[in-house]
């Protein structure tokens, strides 16, 4: 970002010698005049699809931090080719509301997906059912049970092991919190094997931790002014 003109050469060679297309990520600038004229640029360069964070790169902390939408919507208004949102997407609620308050043509999420795989399922994390839980019921779900998938895919599709130490801290911080020297059991391994997080899956339930995943309640209504429910 502090080197537009390398930006715009890169995409332009990527665009002119790729036979398939370019898409690009950014970040907005706190001046919303400069984050459209970034964007213009990108696609006058050749990208075919832009998707745009909605915070700037010192932004960092996700959960403190507000996404800014209406940056999101003024690039997605100026340009022609497809943008994405992404920040602020947390739960399947998110996702509606970001769609339909930018105008974009799809979301993105990351932090939010890595610690709950099952978020555009329709599930979330306790954090976000505080204060709606009236409407929300267990999905018979939880991250441990996702854990375990995630594992069994690794297995059968192997990945570098610092990616797998970085996801099971994403799917278990939670868990973790509540038991810490779990936690330290895992950080003290220098080496991982699958049998030794299993094992960590299978620990954490004997000590009785579990925190659901939620979903929506289809079931509650709403009270309507003649007292009956819809």
């Amino acid at each position: 970002m502090d080197n537009l003109p390398l930006v715009k050469s890169l995409v332009e060679k990527l665009a002119q010698n790729l036979h398939v297309p370019v898409s690009c990520k950014i970040r907005v600038f706190r001046n919303l005049q400069d984050t459209i004229n970034y964007a213009k640029m990108l696609e006058d360069a050749g990208c075919s699809l832009l998707a745009v964070h909605g915070r700037t790169r010192d932004e960092k902390d996700g959960k403190k931090i507000r996404a800014d939408w209406n940056a999101i919507k003024a690039v997605k208004n100026a340009l022609r080719i497809p943008v994405l949102a992404n920040g602020n997407v947390r739960h399947m609620d998110d996702v509606q509301n970001c769609l339909q308050e930018t105008g974009c043509d799809g979301v993105l999420s990351a932090e939010s997906l890595l610690e709950n795989p099952a978020l555009f399922a329709g599930f979330q994390t306790a954090e976000w059912a505080v204060g709606c839980e009236e409407s929300h019921k267990d999905g018979n779900l939880d991250q441990a049970e996702l854990l375990v998938e995630y594992l069994k895919l690794c297995e059968k599709y192997p990945v570098p092991w610092r990616m797998i130490r970085s996801h099971v801290h994403k799917l278990m911080g939670e868990w973790f919190r509540i038991q810490p020297s779990v936690r330290e059991e895992l950080n003290a391994q220098s080496i991982l094997t699958f049998e030794f997080l299993y094992g960590i899956v299978d620990r954490l339930r004997e000590l009785g931790v579990r925190i659901p995943l939620y979903q929506k309640d289809t079931h509650v209504g709403k009270i309507s002014a003649d007292g009956f429910a819809s």
